[in-house]
């Protein structure tokens, strides 16, 4: 099967958003980390706001990149 590759289909709109879902994720896990260390009494709430924070920020990134991505010739599903 031979096809070509676009990485960027939909320009750089989905590399660009992507960064900025990331950088917000990245962003609010670290301000609710930081609260935890001022906060003694809902600490393990806030550590664990923060790391789903910080991981929902990197699979909304990953997914968002991947929709821009595309291959001509070949059919590309997400499951």
């Amino acid at each position: 099967m031979n096809g070509t590759v676009s990485q960027f289909e939909f320009g750089m709109i989905t590399p660009v958003t992507a960064f900025l879902m990331a950088c917000f994720g990245s962003a609010l896990g670290l301000r609710c980390t930081t609260r935890s260390l001022r906060r003694t009494y809902h600490r393990g709430r806030w550590l664990a706001l923060g790391s789903i924070s910080i991981g929902t920020g990197i699979w909304t990134m990953h997914f968002i990149a991947m929709i821009g991505f595309s291959i001509r010739g070949a059919s590309i599903t997400y499951d």
